[in-house]
């Protein structure tokens, strides 16, 4: 190959360049592009990454709030309250309508992930240091709103609100079934209603009523029969119980329906007449 050239006193001269020097040339500059082009890519990739991260981070964070805005919450959020004290803080008072997770229990965990991750968490203990744990743990398991009261039980008490004392919070002695006794009464009953719940769950305390009148108005019909998750992990494990209240609903020992979370009374009637 020749190039035409000029030199300062115009004078016409020809460079030769061999094939193999062309070759040479272009493929370093194709390598340079494609590498320049790949290493934009993943700076572009990582950025996406990046941006996605923060947004994550941002919908997961915890806010922190004094006791004014924290009972502000609890009236206008479907809010689920959480005291994460021990048995004995929380028997001697808690805010009406807490759910009672002892954090430094070591199954507390595992009790949070029992949670409706749907649901705006309100979190508090008697000055902040444990809740404010407990936020962030309930946040890096996805919770997407949660509320904790910062200065906790301290500030709700000098701004005169009221606490509501209570002994129930360990079950008594709550039925256990083994995997066999408890295929043995789907076997017994046509239709059966489970209830899964646990005696720190407010949600599942406040379907009592519901199940009782469920109970009551079916009776002959549908079996109906509360289990505690607590006292009967096989079960609860076996048909893959993720939320409390939970609720499954079994005809001829299969399951047919399930459902997480509060559910009302005429839905709840409307199902098992489905299978009736």
């Amino acid at each position: 190959m020749q190039v035409l050239t000029h030199t300062k006193h115009q004078q016409k001269k020809y460079i030769n360049f061999s094939s193999d020097g062309v070759n040479f040339f272009y493929l370093r500059t194709l390598y340079i592009n494609v590498y320049v082009f790949i290493d934009m890519k993943k700076v572009f990739l990582t950025f996406i990454l990046f941006v996605s991260l923060l947004i994550e981070m941002k919908a997961q964070t915890v806010e922190y709030v004094d006791a004014v805005k924290f009972k502000q919450l609890i009236a206008t959020e479907d809010a689920l309250l959480l005291d994460v004290r021990t048995p004995g803080e929380y028997s001697r008072g808690h805010i009406k309508g807490s759910t009672a997770i002892d954090i430094t229990d070591p199954s507390f965990e595992s009790k949070f992930r029992m949670l409706q991750k749907n649901k705006t968490i309100l979190i508090y203990c008697l000055s902040g240091s444990r809740s404010n744990a407990g936020a962030n743990y309930l946040a890096q398991m996805g919770f997407k709103k949660v509320y904790a009261l910062q200065q906790g039980l301290m500030d709700w008490n000098r701004c005169g609100y009221e606490l509501e004392q209570s002994s129930q919070v360990v079950a008594a002695i709550a039925k256990s079934f083994t995997e066999q006794s408890f295929g043995q009464m789907l076997k017994d009953n046509k239709l059966v209603l489970v209830d899964f719940n646990a005696v720190w769950c407010a949600p599942c305390k406040a379907m009592i009523p519901v199940i009782d009148k469920v109970s009551a108005d079916f009776k002959g019909k549908a079996k109906v029969e509360k289990i505690d998750i607590e006292a009967n992990k096989a079960i609860t494990n076996a048909y893959q119980v993720q939320t409390i209240p939970g609720f499954v609903l079994f005809k001829d020992g299969k399951k047919v329906w399930s459902q997480s979370g509060i559910i009302s009374y005429d839905d709840l009637a409307a199902v098992i007449k489905k299978y009736l």
